[in-house]
């Protein structure tokens, strides 16, 4: 994996659109997150990140944490 690797995930449990800013906020407090895009209308979130440094299985922790489902989109 490079050190800069985008990773699409699902989120399922955002219900308004304050729920963007959580999920931007859960996981740009990740050690290693560069940027993080949020489309609300279709339950995704890109994150940019480290892979060294913030895992997959980290970020989806944190969405988890946030009180939103994730997992690697199809």
């Amino acid at each position: 994996m490079s050190p800069h690797d985008e990773t699409l995930l699902k989120v399922d449990g955002m219900t308004c659109r304050s729920c963007v800013r959580h999920v931007n906020d859960a996981l740009r407090d990740l050690d290693g997150v560069q940027d993080v895009n949020v489309w609300f209308d279709r339950g995704q979130v890109l994150v940019k990140h480290d892979a060294a440094t913030a895992k997959v299985s980290a970020l989806i922790d944190a969405l988890r944490d946030a009180g939103y489902e994730s997992a690697p989109a199809a």
